[in-house]
């Protein structure tokens, strides 16, 4: 059974072991928001909420989210584990996400970046109801020191 909870502290270790897995499929993610410290900072900020991805008791993914207590709730980081990839739990995670977002914290807007070149992250995003945002793209700098063009897509219930 798929489910998605609260992320406990002693479990942080169990959300860097598949975010710093090479192969792990992540659908956002920016700069510098990985690593351990990374994710103690999300859990520790109250206008995040750091949620770990299961079945069966085995951790999947993790996501979170940002803008808690606003109108507008950003799908801030969402990962799943490379062995989990294919399966459809992509949708099943982000339609978990969006319940909780809407329904667990009131949002009226649901929002993320995606880089523009991800044909297939934006089409699959766009199946779920996301739109591109009326705002300008950003330009991401990636520690490599590529840059990318990122998109606001947003989603209403």
């Amino acid at each position: 059974m798929f489910t998605i909870r609260p992320t406990s502290r002693p479990e942080i270790h169990r959300v860097v072991a598949i975010d710093e897995h090479r192969e792990t499929a992540r659908s956002v993610t920016w700069g510098n928001e990985t690593g351990r410290a990374w994710h103690e900072q999300a859990f520790e900020d109250p206008a995040q909420e750091h949620l770990l991805a299961e079945i069966r008791a085995q951790a999947v993914g993790f996501a979170v989210l940002s803008g808690i207590g606003s109108p507008r709730v950003e799908l801030r980081r969402v990962a799943l584990s490379h062995e989990w990839v294919g399966d459809g739990l992509a949708r099943m995670l982000l339609r978990a996400l969006l319940e909780r977002a809407y329904g667990q914290h009131a949002a009226q807007q649901v929002w993320l970046h995606v880089r523009s070149t991800d044909e297939h992250v934006l089409e699959f995003y766009g199946q779920e109801g996301f739109v591109p945002a009326d705002e300008r793209p950003a330009l991401h700098l990636s520690p490599d020191g590529s840059t990318a063009t990122l998109l606001a897509l947003t989603h209403r219930r």
